[in-house]
Parts: structure tokens; sequence; C-alpha cells
């Protein structure tokens, strides 16, 4: 299932279908992860497929491949900011974060979706401070590699923080990842008439 989900990974129906398949066959089949996918859609230790990267609808090639590259060498992403800090900023844009935070693929980093779209100081969301901030770290950390005393330790960039916003309905935050990995995963819309449509 893997495998033919991978094959049809350009097309958000044929997808929809197969994840669909898995649930008959009762296959768990997983969100996106930094920590965990890979390009393609790939089967964990568990036996779980796992969404694939490059899947997610609006993803770059250039993204996925510097994401997977850096966790292989450097081991699992810590939280957000060890994520963007590691990341090249190059290979990185504000569409692919944007993308994987409404996909629930930075969700395990402890933020709300809906903060990624929040303002945030002086930036227009907490994306853009994300980006910029990530820009920032990256090329001061070049600058003291290359300086005579590449000291970067000592060089504070404030890191930005989300903002407190009130949380999405369910169904919307659904929909948004429904656009994007052309199924439901997190939940379904209608779980919480699941009582009512038993009786």
């Amino acid at each position: 299932m893997a495998a033919l989900l991978t094959r049809r990974r350009s097309d958000i129906k044929e997808i929809t279908k197969l994840m669909d398949e898995c649930k008959s066959l009762n296959i768990p089949t997983l969100g996106p992860t930094v920590n965990e996918s890979y390009a393609n859609f790939s089967v964990n230790k568990k036996g779980e497929i796992r969404f694939g990267l490059a899947a997610i609808k609006g993803m770059s090639d250039a993204a996925t491949t510097a994401i997977i590259a850096e966790r292989e060498e450097n081991g699992p992403y810590k939280d957000l900011y060890d994520f963007i800090e590691r990341v090249p900023s190059s290979a990185m844009n504000k569409k692919a974060l944007e993308v994987m935070a409404l996909a629930g693929a930075l969700d395990e980093f402890g933020i709300q979706r809906e903060q990624y779209l929040a303002p945030s100081g002086s930036h227009a969301t907490f994306l853009d401070a994300l980006t910029a901030y990530a820009s920032q770290y990256q090329t001061s950390k070049a600058e003291a590699v290359n300086s005579l005393f590449g000291d970067f330790d000592s060089i504070e960039i404030n890191k930005p923080k989300p903002t407190k916003i009130e949380e999405w309905s369910a169904i919307e935050k659904l929909n948004r990842e429904r656009e994007l990995v052309g199924i439901y995963l997190s939940a379904h819309p209608l779980d919480e008439f699941a009582i009512v449509m038993e009786c």
C-alpha cells in the first residue's frame, strides 16, 4: 500500500481512495512528520504507513531533501527552533514551512497550527518571523565560522515566540489538513457525532 500511495502521490484523488482502502483494511496510516517521514510513503517499525513529505500539496523537493538529509546526518529534530536552525533556509522557504505546519508535519513540536498564521511582533505572521529568524541565524553562523575568532556562541538572536490565539474549530483544522494531504488524518469531522450515529 505504501508503494501504491507513493506511485500516486501527485494525484490527491487517488491518494484519498487508497487511504480509505487502508482504513477499511485496518492498516494504520499516520500523517506527515519531520522526524519520521521520508519523501515517499514509508512503513515504520510498528508496521504503520507514514505519509510522505513530498506528497504534501505545495511541498518542494528541495525542502523535502534538505529535511531528510539533515535528520539522517545529525539525528531527530528536538524542537521547532532546532529544526529551522538546522535545515538550510536556501532550501526551505516560508511556503514549505506553511504547508508542513497546516498538514500537521510540525505538530510534534507542541505549537498549534493556527499559531503559525497569527501575527508575531513586527512580522505579519509567526511563519514570517520564523523564516526571518532562520535566515539571520544561518547567516550569522556562517559568518562566525569564516571569521578569525569564530565565536558564534556570543551572538544573540532573539527567537520569535508564537502568539496565543483562539483555536480553530475542529472542522476548520481538518479541512485545511485535507486540502494538503487529500484525506482527514488526525481525526474526522463526524467523530463528535459517533455516539449519535451508533444509536
